[in-house]
Order: structure tokens, then sequence, then C-alpha cells
């Protein structure tokens, strides 16, 4: 029996020998296939380029052009958006400083904020001019307390140095106290606005101020300005804001 059994592994052994060897011989043939078929398709495309005058470092130099080219563009793209979010962020400037200089009764710088040929309209006046526009709102409010601001802007690069803007707006305009002050106001409305870059600044270009209500306030004298003991205690008004 175990000379049975020697005899049986041996020949499974033997068996085992043969199939391993048939199917690395079929993969031989197999890879000098493949390189064979690689062979003649480096040597057919060799024959084409020589053939048609477009050498390999030509081909190299066409495909490093088109990655630099591809490069360039990524790069002006992203420059153009940083330049489009730099120039937003220098109108919202700009509309901050124009209400702060009208609070502030700083109407020659005002007036410094538009492009001289700008058309102003509010509250469907027309004015000749940035400073002709100032100098009334001078003329008119004097010392009187205001308070102007807008939100929620939208603003659209039109080009390269123009741009538009829509803008809500809210103002608080109250005349001292006294026989013949007029009546002062809360109102609250839009702003449509147009924006041109001269010479690297931007200005307002134009200006149309519709407001949509407004609500009538007292006159009011505000109290002298002075430094509160406590920091936190805020001066007392007498219109109750």
């Amino acid at each position: 029996m175990r000379g049975i059994a020697r005899h049986s592994t041996r020949a499974s052994e033997t068996v085992y020998r043969d199939e391993r060897n048939h199917v690395m011989s079929k993969q031989e043939t197999r890879r000098a296939a493949t390189l064979r078929w690689r062979v003649g398709a480096v040597a057919a495309a060799a024959a084409l380029l020589a053939g048609s005058g477009v050498g390999v470092a030509a081909l190299t130099s066409q495909a490093a052009s088109a990655h630099d080219h591809s490069t360039s563009a990524s790069s002006k793209s992203l420059a153009e958006r940083v330049q489009r979010l730099e120039d937003i962020e220098e109108i919202h400037q700009l509309k901050a400083r124009y209400f702060r200089f009208v609070d502030e009764k700083k109407h020659d710088d005002l007036a410094a904020l538009f492009t001289p040929d700008a058309k102003l309209v509010t509250d469907g006046i027309t004015w000749k001019s940035p400073k002709e526009f100032a100098y009334t709102i001078r003329d008119l409010t004097g010392a009187a307390p205001s308070a102007h601001s807008g939100a929620m802007p939208e603003i659209t690069m039109t080009g390269p140095d123009t741009a538009s803007g829509i803008w809500s707006m809210e103002d608080i305009l109250t005349f001292p106290a006294g026989p013949n002050a007029p009546e002062g106001h809360n109102g609250y409305g839009q702003y449509r606005e147009t924006y041109k870059k001269v010479n690297g600044e931007w200005l307002i270009d134009s200006v149309l101020l519709t407001r949509f209500w407004m609500d009538p306030l007292p006159a009011w004298t505000p109290p002298a300005t002075t430094t509160p003991s406590n920091p936190g205690t805020r001066p007392a008004t007498t219109n109750g804001r």
C-alpha cells in the first residue's frame, strides 16, 4: 500500500509540474507578443512623425506650451477674481464715507466723492452738480444731528472701471427745538447708483435716491457732548431714542 501511495504522489507531482510549465510557457508567449506589438507601434509612430516632418521634440514642446497656456489662463482668472473683490470692497468703503461725511457735516469732502459730471436725483430733485447737492444739505440742515446708513449692497461690476450698486437706506434727521423748528424725519428707501474708477480711485458717477417711507420726528436738541463717568452709561435724550 505504501508503494502504491508513493507512486501516486510522484505521478501527481509530475502532472503539476507539466501543467505549471505549460501555463508559464503560454504567459511568456503572450508577453513576447505584447512586446513585439509595442515595438511595432513605436516604430510605426516614429515613421509617421518622420514622414510628416513632426519630431518628438516638437510634440513635447507643444505639450509644454499647452500646459503653460493653461497655467497662465488659470492665474489670470484668479487675478481677475481677486481684483473684482478688491473693487467691490473699495466701493463699500466709498459709500461708507458718503454716509459719514453727511453726518459729520464734511460737505466739501462729500462733494469730492463724486465724478465732476455726476448725475444726482434725490426724492425727485435733480441736482446740477455734486457741490450743489452737498452745499444744499449744508444750508438746509446746518448743525442738525443726523444719522445715515446703508445696508444689503448689491454691487455688480459692469466693466474693468465701472460698476453699479443698489443699497437699502435709512436716515434720521432732527432739528434743534425752537418756535419755528422744522419737523424731522426717519426715512427708509433705496439708492441706485453707478460708479467709475478714475485714476485708480472709485467715485460715485450717478445717484437715484427714492424714499419709500418717512416717519415724522419731533424737534430735538441734543445734549452737550461730554465724557460720561461710566462708559456704559448713555446720555439721556428727549425724543426717546
